[in-house]
């Protein structure tokens, strides 16, 4: 037999024990509640925002495939290209790399220093056979570019379809 407990609405008053232990149920069910509510709302823009700013850095990443080529598009602003590396192994693309910035303002006797730095790494599992060696990686305006070409044998190939014989 399983015991259900009920709900309760935030609004209603608690009635009964202590105040003290009743703040604090309520503000674990609060948190857990908004737990719940985040990641229902945005499970994976949230989250990797989160992750970002406890890691220091987490790319965020734009993934496309055409019939000869997958594209992944890559915002890394503030790194320099020679602090970025690229690795294809099998169907696995690996991004790594470091980012250092610095934002310093002073306004009369106030200075407002902000940095932001830190290694990051992502993997990304693609979605067929590339051909590692024509891989080619471009970096402008804060943004990496990579080309990956399909193996030929991934690519589609169109089949002519001949009628039946009698």
């Amino acid at each position: 037999m399983v015991d259900l407990i009920p709900w309760r609405s935030k609004n209603r008053s608690r009635a009964g024990g202590s105040e003290r232990g009743q703040r604090s149920r309520a503000t674990l069910r609060d948190d857990v509640e908004g737990m719940f509510d985040r990641f229902w709302r945005d499970p994976w823009g949230t989250s990797l925002s989160a992750l970002a700013s406890r890691a220091g850095v987490l790319p965020r990443l734009d993934l496309s495939e055409s019939d000869n080529e997958i594209t992944v598009r890559a915002e890394l602003p503030g790194v320099k290209p020679e602090d970025i590396h690229v690795e294809v192994t099998g169907n696995v693309l690996r991004l790594s790399g470091e980012k250092t910035e610095e934002h310093s303002e002073q306004s009369g006797d106030t200075r407002w220093s902000e940095c932001q730095y830190g290694s990051f790494s992502r993997m990304v599992q693609l979605p067929t056979a590339v051909d590692a060696d024509k891989v080619d990686a471009a970096f402008k305006d804060g943004v990496l570019t990579i080309t990956l070409p399909k193996h030929p044998e991934a690519r589609p190939k169109r089949v002519e379809v001949h009628g039946a014989k009698a």
